[in-house]
């Protein structure tokens, strides 16, 4: 299989040069399976821990609360590229175990969270639970006094600093969640890789992949004179993220640090149009979004999923909302209502309901999916491939395996660890005849945590794709008939850390030492918590948080506040909001229908994709959805016609890539402005 390029001219090249590499990862994983397995965890990973952690992490902060811009997987790219430049002019081969550990030890220092966009670590969620427990949610759900104080302080003791004696009970119990949590991962993840990887022999299709970068980018750091089309893209979209973020970032981020007050050239996170247009669409949100970062988001997600949303947003917000407002059927809704408390309206009287339906439709797909691919799966296997439990015990020392027995004891240690945790938190002082039966705890922990690990892990080595059960909890909590909101905020043992199975797929595959993410954790846990703190700490004194200084959170934040307070107070009495929004005919009926969607999609031999695009982005904001289509549309109907649909899917990750980096970097520099002046101008 040759690894000559296929193609042909670079971006902003007259022609290709003669050496320019498109390097094929599968040809690669499988020639070197029969090397030995080495260390990855070497000075480079610690050196780009450090990097990432003192260096990156207050861009990722920043830019988090501004924008709600996640610069994970860039700071990912930029940080390899980086250590891959700096080996290529110091003649330095860098291994592909290397590089492996050392994007998993970036990925885990840069992870931001969904929609709250929270960077930065554990003490991102102290400054979030800090938020919702003082909020006018919890403070008009009545449950602001009953919420626990390990999950954060109430009142003036909690704009205390984090080392005050009101912060150390949710230091305390957050720091034990998170180790019990970090072992039970470890732990199941590799039992569950055991089975699926070892004693099935599962093919995971999708791992070979997801290997890719470390192998590719390995193979760069050989020749310093190689230039490949990466670099190209990469540089061409850091351009362009350089320059949008010096609008969309640099200028009121700057602002903030000289006139005390940010002044945006773009309207973030958008403009809201939805009171201006409520006389003749009332119900619905409409508004206008210009982060171009959502171009590039259109240029990588599949073009199914993206008219899927775009179809499915339009439609619901622009005519199904009005028309059902107009019928009586949003009665939450009013006149005065922006974006946000429109989508919460909407939320509460209908689309909570059909998200639980939609949920358990695609619940009972995947899992039909699921048992049909068993069934492939065991009709195709011979015998020498056959179900062999043995394997389970069989250690393999040069991959780096822990023993079996090991691997058991940690997990259940660490399930019951967390069993004792979740009951003294939930049950401590409160009458017996009351509290949360213990029963389900265990049934979390060594049953459905378990099961729903395996399944994941499962349906990952056989289509590449995961399942899960859903609302497992709050349907748990509902049954109990336990009534105390302290439920709502516990660490419980329940997860699905069937990813982790793929994960380990992955590093044998690139021949990378299990031992070695076992030091890459030791070492990342604590480098998280104190850089953590350090920058919370001081962001916290520069503007409060949400303030009109943080756009995005400002914005998002109380919808978040209020959705947690809902739920938490289902089970007090005089608090039937939920109860009333949970409609059964609607949940059943909006099951039914995605089933007869799914079914008729089928027969017709139309791509379910659409589907799973449209479900998610029914109650969307139309606004980013349109930036997404519309970078979707350049991308396939311009760009790819130019340089080829087969290149156009080679570069458009890379420039997305590049974006990203580019602006973040621009952000960092900024911010970097920012702390420098409050720290020593702002006296003049």
């Amino acid at each position: 299989m040759s690894t000559m390029s296929t193609e042909g001219k670079k971006i902003g090249a007259p022609a290709e040069k003669k050496g320019e590499q498109l390097y094929d990862a599968k040809f690669s994983i499988e020639a070197m399976q029969n090397e030995p397995c080495q260390n990855g965890f070497t000075w480079r990973a610690v050196v780009g821990a450090l990097f990432i952690a003192f260096v990156m992490l207050p861009g990722i902060i920043f830019m988090g609360l501004q924008i709600g811009y996640d610069l994970g997987s860039a700071c990912d790219w930029v940080v390899i590229i980086l250590f891959v430049e700096l080996a290529r002019r110091s003649f330095v081969q860098l291994k592909k175990q290397e590089l492996f550990i050392l994007r998993y030890t970036v990925a885990s220092l840069s992870h931001i969270a969904g929609g709250v966009a929270l960077g930065g670590g554990v003490f991102a969620w102290f400054v979030f639970n800090r938020y919702m427990r003082n909020s006018e949610a919890f403070a008009n759900f009545g449950i602001a006094h009953q919420t626990p104080d390990w999950f954060a302080p109430f009142g003036d003791a909690a704009f205390t600093s984090f080392l005050s004696e009101a912060w150390r009970p949710a230091l305390l119990v957050t720091i034990a969640s998170m180790i019990l949590s970090k072992l039970t991962q470890l732990s199941l993840g590799y039992l569950a890789f055991k089975l699926t990887a070892d004693v099935e022999k599962l093919p995971f299709p999708l791992a070979p992949i997801n290997a890719e970068g470390a192998i590719a980018l390995a193979e760069t750091s050989k020749d310093k004179d190689t230039r490949t089309y990466r670099q190209y893209c990469f540089s061409i979209g850091a351009m362009i993220g350089a320059v949008f973020g010096l609008f969309y970032v640099a200028v009121p981020t700057l602002t903030q640090a000289f006139l005390r007050q940010p002044i945006q050239l773009i309207p973030i996170p958008f403009l809201d149009l939805t009171r201006a247009c409520e006389s003749f669409m009332p119900g619905g949100t409409i508004g206008i979004c210009l982060n171009l970062g959502l171009l590039f988001t259109g240029f990588v997600l599949p073009w199914r999923i993206v008219v899927g949303m775009f179809v499915s947003t339009m439609t619901f917000q622009l005519l199904v909302n009005p028309v059902l407002q107009s019928m009586g059927y949003l009665p939450h809704w009013a006149p005065g209502k922006d974006a946000i408390q429109t989508q919460v309206a909407a939320t509460l009287d209908l689309y909570l309901s059909v998200g639980i339906g939609t949920a358990l439709a695609i619940f009972a797909v995947g899992a039909s999916g699921m048992v049909k691919a068993l069934i492939r799966h065991a009709m195709k296997k011979d015998a020498e491939q056959g179900f062999d439990i043995s394997r389970l015990w069989h250690r393999n020392r040069d991959r780096g395996d822990p023993p079996t027995w090991v691997a058991l004891a940690v997990w259940v240690a660490s399930a019951m660890g967390f069993i004792f945790l979740s009951d003294y938190l939930v049950n401590h002082g409160i009458p017996a005849a009351e509290q949360f039966p213990r029963y389900w705890l265990f049934i979390f922990a060594f049953g459905v945590t378990p099961m729903q690990t395996y399944i994941n892990a499962r349906m990952a080595g056989i289509a590449g794709q995961g399942a899960g059960v859903p609302f497992v909890q709050e349907a748990s909590v509902f049954a109990s008939g336990y009534q105390h909101v302290n439920i709502w905020f516990a660490p419980m043992p329940l997860a699905n850390y069937g990813g982790m199975a793929d994960f380990l797929k992955q590093t044998e595959l690139t021949r990378t030492k299990f031992t070695s993410i076992l030091k890459c954790e030791l070492l990342t846990f604590p480098l998280m918590l104190v850089a953590s703190f350090l920058f919370w700490s001081y962001i916290l004194t520069l503007a409060p948080v949400p303030s009109d200084n943080y756009p995005y959170v400002q914005k998002f934040w109380p919808l978040h506040a209020q959705m947690k307070a809902l739920w938490a107070s289902a089970m007090q009495e005089g608090q039937s909001l939920l109860v009333q929004s949970l409609k059964p005919v609607v949940i059943l009926g909006a099951a039914a229908g995605t089933l007869g969607l799914f079914g008729l999609f089928s027969v017709a031999g139309i791509s379910v994709q659409y589907i799973y695009g449209g479900l998610g982005a029914m109650n969307g904001f139309p606004h980013t959805v349109v930036m997404i289509f519309i970078g979707a549309v350049i991308g396939r109907y311009v760009l790819a016609r130019k340089f080829g649909k087969e290149k156009w899917q080679n570069y458009a990750p890379i420039l997305a890539v590049g974006f990203g980096a580019g602006m973040g970097l621009i952000g960092m520099l900024s911010i970097a402005i920012n702390f420098l002046w409050v720290a020593i101008g702002a006296g003049y």
